[in-house]
């Protein structure tokens, strides 16, 4: 990914895997590999002006339809007219279940999804859907059951943890899995 100007790190020259990825990483991370490169003008969000360094990536995926925000109104976050943009909250960290969403999204993965992977993600679960569709294809997968408030269920499924926030090392994992597969990882937690 940083062969393909994808994915940089910091200026110091270190990736920071282990680092939980921000929203505004994220959007330039998949809208980059999605080959997202249109024009954009225009403000979509409040906290995301022309000056932003995520601006584009993140107007190319508002403008489809992949990500949106958050009203205008919570603490911090006040209604400015005539306008009352949303906010998307740029600088806060990016969910495991948010980032199956906007990575199947990208990737226009809509089928039906069917059965069930994850023990913490039944059919009823907000991200059910675009977690099974990115996990029924081996882009993304789970962490053992049995851990400490992980019992191992019926049939063991592994847990994926969705409230998580997402490092940059999976995000890079799951982005390159979806849309580079032929440099698929060979563990896919």
């Amino acid at each position: 990914m940083a062969a393909r100007n994808i994915i940089s790190g910091y200026s110091d020259g270190t990736f920071r895997p282990n680092n939980a990825v921000t929203r505004g990483q994220f959007a330039k991370i998949v809208a980059n590999a999605a080959g997202m490169n249109e024009p954009v003008s225009g403000q979509t969000f409040q906290d995301v002006p022309t000056s932003n360094a995520f601006y584009e990536q993140v107007e190319r995926m508002s403008a489809r339809g992949i990500i949106s925000g958050y009203p205008c109104g919570s603490p911090g976050e006040p209604c400015v007219g005539p306008t009352n943009r949303p906010y998307f909250r740029v600088n806060a960290g990016a969910t495991r279940g948010q980032i199956s969403k906007i990575i199947a999204s990208a990737a226009s993965y809509s089928e039906p999804p069917v059965g069930q992977t994850f023990q913490d993600v039944p059919p009823t679960h907000t991200f059910y859907a675009w977690t099974q569709r990115l996990a029924g294809r081996g882009i993304m997968g789970g962490y053992p059951c049995g851990g400490t408030g992980e019992p191992c269920g019926p049939g063991s499924r592994p847990y994926f943890r969705p409230s998580n926030s997402a490092t940059r090392a999976q995000v890079s994992k799951i982005v390159t899995n979806t849309f580079f597969p032929s440099c698929q990882a060979v563990e896919n937690r």
